[in-house]
């Protein structure tokens, strides 16, 4: 008769005791989930670079159109430099004939704009932010419309620092302008709206 072999206790005992500390170290599948803030912030890089992305292309046309204009010498001329601008606007707008709002401020592009400036109009230092940005003479009178010149009439009405420390950074080319509760996007060189966001200011 075959004899059985007995495995000493305090080798089982090991053998258990190592098992089960494998099992304990490997995680469960269920207790690793994602941060819930890790798809909002992806969701936000994707809108300011598909953002980016849509002004540089529209920086790309208006620099190869204004580079196939005749160079304007320097001039403090204001009939020379609404020429100049006339010029090109004219060009933009016959490239950009079929260009439609939200073609730059997407829909996706417009909620985060609104929830980047929400805090300096919502804060305690609200009141004087909209307060600065209605002015003493109220909002200029100007058309929303894409392509549509800015009336040389009207003035300027800067944005305030605090609202422009929100949103991104503009080339040199393109500046933001509130007119009212609308945020504009404007060329300088040209002096036309390239786009317009309603109601950015609530």
């Amino acid at each position: 008769m075959r004899q059985l072999r007995y495995i000493p206790i305090s080798i089982l005992l090991c053998l258990l005791f190592s098992a089960a500390g494998t099992a304990q170290q490997k995680p469960s599948p269920s207790t690793q989930k994602p941060s819930p803030s890790a798809p909002a912030v992806n969701a936000d890089a994707a809108t300011l670079a598909d953002f980016k992305q849509r002004l540089t292309k529209y920086i790309e046309l208006q620099k190869d159109l204004a580079d196939d204009s005749p160079p304007l010498k320097e001039t403090s001329d204001p009939a020379k430099i609404d020429a100049a601008q006339e010029v090109l606007g004219t060009k933009i707008r016959a490239a950009r004939k079929d260009a439609m709002p939200g073609d730059i401020f997407t829909p996706q592009t417009r909620a985060l704009f609104r929830r980047l400036m929400y805090p300096e109009l919502k804060g305690e230092d609200g009141p004087e932010t909209k307060a600065a940005i209605t002015g003493d003479d109220g909002p200029p009178k100007v058309p929303l419309k894409v392509n549509a010149k800015y009336p040389e009439t009207q003035p300027l009405p800067t944005v305030p620092a605090n609202l422009l420390a929100r949103l991104p950074q503009l080339p040199e080319d393109v500046e933001y302008r509130i007119v009212g509760k609308n945020l504009i996007l404007r060329d300088v060189d040209a002096n036309i709206i390239v786009d317009f966001m309603p109601n950015a200011i609530r």
